[in-house]
């Protein structure tokens, strides 16, 4: 590769031993040709415009941007008022516009004050971003358009806001409305994010290894109202979302919205987060949660703020709301809980199998951390759990230590098998996040699990592993991963 060096100047600097002509940011990428490396040496650079991109890359050939250490991108913007949950565009800041190009690589860069996007991609695929430390921002990344495809972000870091977790009530983020429906625009609206944000993308979206914190939410996936009618998989299809670390995401750190099929979401860990999983009017499925670990030592919100009680799993409320069309599965995580695991709504198809799920003893925990009487599960009339085919809900060899567990399934007749009651904590020292059964509950399967797979095929859960995500000291590595293959799934009949 030719290694183009960029300075904030674009004057001649010492580097590598050798005096040596740099170009400014703005000009070497917009000179920038397949095979260039682009290499920002150490220095603060401020972004007035967005750093477009004008060509691709190829395969042989890649476009690489990288900044050595102590490279700052400082977008000095503040918040924009007008992006919540919403789409930026290509009208609005990011720090770099990846629009209408393929094979462009993004690495080892500090990234600042870019409200609303530190980097958008619109109609671009084949994109790679690696060790980005990112801060402020309604998104971090936010994709865009049919032909946004195979995006690759890992090792990466963002803080939104360190006042969401404890200081900025959830209705002062999230808007509302009035009785006659019209829209109550908050005063933190523009906090309403994401670490990765997208509309209307084809997918095969790897997010891995990153360190997602003090955020509204994770990773929400969007079909815009044009596009929910679209056949499964056109949209939103084959996202790993892989070993990662999320604290304190005050909403959702996994959301797809409308439509999603093909999502693996395994060996995260996740410590201070609302609501871990939503499945909220979303159709699709084959969704796997594996070998998650979920903790907590915080409550969210500030004195006074109700949106403070979480859940494990947020479904959908029934009606004509959408629900999965397909099987989706829990399996082998371990959670230490302060929150129910289902507060309300219906799903179906959802396999609930061989987790260990521990709610904490409120009386050793600080005052009001979680209330002296949280139960399992909401009330019986706001939840809805069949084992009626075609998709029937099963919760299969869980290891619970609730008391209520397992005559809190009574009401829904034939969804539980097997469950493991237990008295006490499960793991050796939850608030510590020691994670390893504690010796009495390691005990395997006798028999094995068998998980169907969005290609037609069936993993099967080893016998030896025991509940929970960690066996013998390691955390299982779950189902292996398989694309989707879209003949089979819409081959597949749809639930009337």
């Amino acid at each position: 590769m030719e290694v183009i060096y960029v300075s904030h100047d674009g004057g001649t600097h010492w580097i590598d031993a050798k005096q040596r002509e740099t170009k400014t940011l703005e000009v070497a990428i917009s000179q920038s040709q397949p095979g260039h490396l682009i290499r920002l040496i150490a220095g603060t650079y401020n972004i007035s415009q967005p750093l477009r991109l004008p060509r691709s890359g190829t395969v042989d050939q890649p476009i690489v941007i990288r900044g050595d250490s102590g490279v700052v991108l400082d977008g000095n913007r503040g918040p924009d008022a007008t992006v919540s949950a919403t789409n930026p565009g290509a009208s609005r800041f990011a720090v770099f516009q990846l629009i209408d190009v393929d094979h462009i690589r993004i690495e080892e860069i500090v990234i600042r004050r870019a409200w609303p996007s530190a980097v958008y991609i619109e109609n671009s695929c084949d994109l790679s971003f690696a060790g980005l430390d990112i801060s402020d921002g309604t998104y971090a990344f936010y994709a865009n358009g049919p032909r946004t495809e195979r995006i690759r972000i890992r090792a990466c870091r963002w803080v939104q806001d360190v006042a969401i977790w404890r200081t900025i009530r959830w209705d002062e983020i999230h808007d509302g409305k009035d009785e006659d429906g019209n829209v109550i625009k908050v005063p933190y609206r523009y906090l309403n994010g994401a670490f990765f944000g997208s509309d209307d993308i084809a997918g095969e979206v790897e997010i891995s290894n990153n360190d997602i914190r003090d955020c509204y939410n994770g990773i929400r996936m969007d079909v815009s109202a044009d596009n929910v009618g679209a056949p499964v998989g056109t949209f939103n299809r084959d996202v790993r979302i892989l070993d990662n670390r999320f604290s304190y995401i005050r909403d959702n750190p996994v959301e797809p919205e409308a439509i999603a099929v093909g999502w693996w979401i395994g060996r995260n860990r996740f410590f201070n987060c609302h609501k871990l999983f939503s499945q909220d009017g979303v159709r699709g499925g084959f969704w796997y949660y594996f070998g998650n670990i979920c903790w907590f030592d915080s409550r969210p919100g500030p004195e006074g703020d109700e949106y403070n009680g979480g859940a494990v799993f947020k479904l959908g409320k029934g009606g004509s709301v959408p629900q999965p069309d397909y099987v989706s599965a829990c399996l082998h995580n371990s959670f230490f809980l302060r929150q129910k695991y289902i507060k309300k709504g219906t799903t179906r198809g959802l396999i609930n199998a061989r987790n260990a799920i521990d709610h904490a003893d409120p009386t050793a925990l600080p005052d009001q951390m979680m209330p002296l009487d949280q139960s399992f599960l909401g009330k019986q009339e706001d939840i809805q759990l069949s084992a009626s085919p075609p998709l029937p809900v099963r919760f299969e060899g869980d290891l619970a230590n609730h008391p209520t567990y397992p005559a809190v399934f009574d009401p829904y007749d034939g969804v539980l098998h097997d469950p493991r009651p237990a008295e006490g904590p499960l793991f050796e020292n939850s608030l510590a996040g020691q994670f390893d059964l504690a010796e009495c509950h390691r005990v395997p399967y006798s028999c094995g699990l068998e998980i169907p797979l969005p290609d037609g095929t069936t993993w099967h859960s080893p016998r030896a592993y025991w509940p929970g995500a960690i066996t013998n000291g390691r955390v299982i590595f779950g189902p292996e991963y398989v694309p989707v293959d879209i003949e089979y799934v819409r081959s597949l009949p749809i639930p009337g």
